[in-house]
Parts: C-alpha cells; structure tokens; sequence
C-alpha cells in the first residue's frame, strides 16, 4: 500500500484523534500522535446550554470539539430548531447522535459554504445559537445576525496548548496532518525557531486552503490540501506518495 512504513504524525487533541490514526494504520502507516493542543470543557457555558439551546430555532456547532463538548448537555433535551454544521464530518457525528437530519454544505467545508446554504439566507426574527471554542472566527456569526438572526454565542471549550513530544520530529517523519490554521500557528510557536527549519522540510497535510496558507506563512513549501474529512486526508497522502514513492 503507498502508505506502507510511512512514519505521519497526526496533531488533533488525543480524544478526536482515534479514528484518523485507525485508518492511518489500515493505509499501511505508522501514525504517532504529535497533540499540539488541547480541548478544555467550559462548565459554566456547559450549564447554561440547555436552556438557550432549547428556545433556538437553529443551533449550529462549529467544529467536532463543539460537538462533544455540548451534545452530552443537549442529549436529553427537547430541541425545536434545526441542527446545522458547518463540515460533513461534523455533521455526520452530529446526525449519528442526534438521530436527526443535519443542515451542511455538499461543497467546500468552512463558514462561507454553509452561509451560502438557502436555508440560511433569510433569519429575520429567528434564534440562532452558534456552538463553538471561545474566541472562534466572527465571519458566521456576524453574517448571520446582519441577515436579521436573534444570535447567541454559546463557546463552550477552549482551546490550549499541549505538550507535545517534539523527540517524535526526530527522523524519519514522512508526513504531518494538521487539520486547523489554530494547529499550525501553535505548531510553529510551541516548537520555537529552533526546530522552525525542521518544520519548514516537512510534507504537511490539510482540510482547508486557508491552513495552507497559514502553513506556507511559515516558509512550508510541501502541502497536500484535501476535503475535510478523515477519509480524504488518508487519500490525499496515499495519493502522494503513489506519485512520489
């Protein structure tokens, strides 16, 4: 298989890690977990997101940290709105617990694709409560509300560093997932301008033009972007290392 011996670090937060080194693994790699951040649950957002939530007409949730910080809060819950992501990922967890019908966009994975949704053009009167980290980007939020939505922010983790085993650089290191542009800005930060050189030679795969671009900020050259899901992260590196055996 094209991933056979390849050693890839993945960086996502140990608990949303599982599945993407499970398929990883099945590709033939040797995926190493690399967390160069954590998630750490809001308590007192968590207390207070049944209530707001059970009043909405839509509550989207931002990413799969959003997800498995609130829908444990919101399982028992008799929820009146619509359910929306703002991945296909994100969505298909979301749909899977929820038993419910999850508004995405078919095409493109990111803020914009699910603003451009019908659904979502005319909120005149409508509660909208956006489930995300604390201090997440404000380009929903902020398109929503001057289309008429009553908006709430519910940001119900936050993110922080982690401590990442930066020995786990040491060669070989055939390829590194990063899957957020917060990941990459980390990455570079925690690891300081020491290993920056190091970082700067590395195959780097991403979800998203914009974590590309963030990476290549950094003086990354090799990039590989695929569409945000796990399954295509695994496709995209199989398919690069076919071409570059």
């Amino acid at each position: 298989m094209s991933l056979a011996g390849r050693r890839i670090l993945v960086t996502r937060p140990p608990a949303q890690s599982a599945r993407l080194m499970a398929l990883l693994s099945d590709a033939g790699g040797e995926p190493v977990l690399l967390p160069v951040l954590d998630i750490v649950p809001d308590e007192r957002a968590l207390a207070a997101l049944p209530r707001l939530a059970a009043d909405a007409d839509w509550l989207i949730f931002v990413s799969p940290s959003a997800i498995d910080a609130a829908w444990p809060m919101l399982a028992s819950v008799k929820l009146k709105g619509r359910l929306a992501c703002v991945g296909a990922a994100s969505a298909a967890k979301l749909a899977a617990l929820s038993g419910r019908a999850v508004l995405h966009p078919r095409d493109g994975s990111d803020s914009a694709a699910l603003l451009a949704l019908p659904e979502l053009q005319r909120l005149a009167g409508q509660r909208v409560l956006i489930v995300r980290g604390v201090g997440g980007r404000a380009e929903l939020g902020e398109t929503l509300a001057a289309r008429g939505a009553r908006l709430t922010l519910a940001e119900v983790y936050r993110r922080v560093d982690g401590e990442p085993d930066w020995s786990l650089l040491e060669p070989p290191v055939d390829a590194l997932v990063l899957t957020s542009s917060d990941t990459a800005e980390r990455l570079f930060r925690l690891a300081g301008r020491s290993r920056s050189l190091t970082l700067q030679c590395l195959l780097y795969c991403v979800p998203h033009p914009r974590i590309a671009a963030t990476l290549a900020a950094h003086g990354v050259t090799r990039i590989v972007t695929t569409q945000a899901d796990d399954d295509a992260l695994v496709a995209g590196l199989s398919e690069w290392f076919t071409r570059h055996p």
